[in-house]
Protein backbone atom coordinates (compact mmCIF):
# COMPACT_ATOMS: atom_id res chain seq x y z
CA UNK A 1 0.00 0.00 0.00
CA UNK A 2 2.77 2.46 -0.87
CA UNK A 3 1.72 6.03 -1.65
CA UNK A 4 -0.92 6.47 -4.34
CA UNK A 5 0.11 8.02 -7.64
CA UNK A 6 -0.56 11.73 -7.87
CA UNK A 7 -2.15 12.27 -4.45
CA UNK A 8 -1.32 10.53 -1.22
CA UNK A 9 -3.83 9.06 1.20
CA UNK A 10 -2.67 11.48 3.88
CA UNK A 11 -3.02 14.57 1.70
CA UNK A 12 -6.50 13.48 0.65
CA UNK A 13 -7.51 13.28 4.32
CA UNK A 14 -5.92 16.66 5.06
CA UNK A 15 -7.92 18.23 2.25
CA UNK A 16 -10.99 16.97 4.09
CA UNK A 17 -10.07 19.28 6.98
CA UNK A 18 -8.04 17.11 9.32
CA UNK A 19 -4.87 19.21 9.39
CA UNK A 20 -3.07 20.74 12.31
CA UNK A 21 -0.47 23.43 12.67
CA UNK A 22 2.46 22.37 14.80
CA UNK A 23 5.51 24.02 13.29
CA UNK A 24 7.33 27.16 14.31
CA UNK A 25 10.47 28.13 12.61
CA UNK A 26 12.86 29.55 10.17
CA UNK A 27 13.62 26.00 9.07
CA UNK A 28 14.27 25.15 5.46
CA UNK A 29 14.00 21.47 4.59
CA UNK A 30 15.28 19.51 1.63
CA UNK A 31 11.82 17.95 1.41
CA UNK A 32 12.57 15.56 -1.46
CA UNK A 33 15.65 14.12 0.25
CA UNK A 34 13.80 13.88 3.57
CA UNK A 35 10.88 12.06 1.97
CA UNK A 36 13.17 9.70 0.05
CA UNK A 37 15.08 8.73 3.18
CA UNK A 38 11.98 8.17 5.32
CA UNK A 39 10.21 6.22 2.56
CA UNK A 40 13.18 3.80 2.40
CA UNK A 41 11.71 2.04 5.44
CA UNK A 42 9.52 -0.86 4.32
CA UNK A 43 7.08 -0.08 7.14
CA UNK A 44 6.38 3.45 5.82
CA UNK A 45 3.47 3.62 3.39
CA UNK A 46 2.95 7.36 2.97
CA UNK A 47 4.68 10.66 3.78
CA UNK A 48 3.57 14.28 3.70
CA UNK A 49 4.82 17.66 4.84
CA UNK A 50 1.85 19.99 5.27
CA UNK A 51 1.79 23.64 4.28
CA UNK A 52 2.16 24.48 7.98
CA UNK A 53 5.27 22.30 8.29
CA UNK A 54 3.89 19.31 10.19
CA UNK A 55 5.32 15.99 9.01
CA UNK A 56 2.95 13.03 8.67
CA UNK A 57 4.20 9.49 8.17
CA UNK A 58 1.68 6.75 7.39
CA UNK A 59 2.32 3.30 8.82
CA UNK A 60 0.24 0.27 9.73
CA UNK A 61 -0.77 -0.17 13.37
CA UNK A 62 1.14 -3.12 14.83
CA UNK A 63 -0.09 -2.47 18.38
CA UNK A 64 3.11 -0.76 19.51
CA UNK A 65 3.79 2.90 20.12
CA UNK A 66 5.56 4.54 17.19
CA UNK A 67 7.04 7.36 19.30
CA UNK A 68 10.49 5.87 18.73
CA UNK A 69 10.01 5.92 14.97
CA UNK A 70 8.80 9.52 15.20
CA UNK A 71 12.02 10.34 17.06
CA UNK A 72 14.01 8.63 14.29
CA UNK A 73 12.17 10.71 11.67
CA UNK A 74 13.12 13.79 13.69
CA UNK A 75 16.79 12.84 13.36
CA UNK A 76 16.30 12.51 9.61
CA UNK A 77 14.60 15.93 9.60
CA UNK A 78 17.63 17.44 11.36
CA UNK A 79 19.97 15.97 8.76
CA UNK A 80 18.00 17.67 5.96
CA UNK A 81 17.29 20.99 7.68
CA UNK A 82 18.83 24.44 7.88
CA UNK A 83 17.80 27.05 10.42
CA UNK A 84 16.15 26.82 13.83
CA UNK A 85 12.67 25.97 15.00
CA UNK A 86 10.41 23.01 15.59
CA UNK A 87 8.39 20.58 13.52
CA UNK A 88 5.78 18.10 14.65
CA UNK A 89 6.41 14.56 13.42
CA UNK A 90 3.24 12.51 13.60
CA UNK A 91 3.01 8.81 12.79
CA UNK A 92 -0.51 7.90 11.76
CA UNK A 93 -2.39 4.66 11.05
CA UNK A 94 -2.58 4.67 7.26
CA UNK A 95 -5.23 1.94 7.23
CA UNK A 96 -7.56 4.05 9.42
CA UNK A 97 -7.07 7.01 7.07
CA UNK A 98 -7.81 4.79 4.06
CA UNK A 99 -11.06 3.66 5.70
CA UNK A 100 -12.08 7.30 6.22
CA UNK A 101 -11.72 7.11 9.99
CA UNK A 102 -9.45 10.14 10.21
CA UNK A 103 -6.07 10.28 11.86
CA UNK A 104 -5.26 7.73 14.55
CA UNK A 105 -1.95 8.77 16.05
CA UNK A 106 0.46 5.89 16.54
CA UNK A 107 3.39 8.07 17.63
CA UNK A 108 4.55 11.66 17.69
CA UNK A 109 7.60 13.76 18.44
CA UNK A 110 8.00 17.51 18.62
CA UNK A 111 11.24 17.92 16.75
CA UNK A 112 13.57 20.77 17.66
CA UNK A 113 15.79 21.68 14.72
Amino acid sequence: MKALAGITIISAALMAGCGESQATSNVTLDEEALKAEVMESESVHDFLITETGAIYVGMLDNGNSRDGFASYVCEVVRSHAEGEGSRLVRIIDIAAVSRGEGFKTLGRHQCEV
